[in-house]
Order: C-alpha cells, then structure tokens, then sequence
C-alpha cells in the first residue's frame, strides 16, 4: 500500500464548501477510521482520494505521485 498524502484540500459545491483545507498523511500497514457528523464531508474526501471527484484546491499524493495522474491504477 502506498502513502498516502492529502495537502490542503478544498470542494466546493457553489457556495458550499464541503470541505476546507483537509491535510492528512495515510501511512502504509496503519488502520485508520473516518469519524464525523453526517455532512462533515467523510464521503466526499474518499471520492476525492478514489478520483471520483476533483477537488476544487489542493492534491492528493500517493507515493509522492499525484493520483489524478496516474494511469498505473495500483492506489
């Protein structure tokens, strides 16, 4: 498993913001649970790590790469 780097992430959705300046570090052979209050923008940052949203700012890394440009498809 890769390391995992999310460097302050913003989405938008018009003037919603879903989420603000997110910065997280997901470490290899680690466990880690997602907590918040329905609407704290959980699903919305696994979309963004996943590609299946764009965040509005920031990047996401992983093992340094940025995901939406890669195309080995390994995260």
């Amino acid at each position: 498993m890769p390391t995992i780097e999310i460097k302050n992430v913003y989405k938008n959705y018009g003037r919603t913001a879903a989420l603000k300046n997110v910065s997280l570090t997901f470490l290899p052979d680690k466990i880690y649970g997602l907590l918040g209050r329905n609407g704290a923008g959980k699903t919305t940052l696994l979309n963004i790590i996943t590609n299946m949203l764009f965040p509005t700012a920031g990047e996401i890394l992983a093992d340094g790469e940025t995901v939406t440009e890669n195309a080995n498809g390994r995260y």
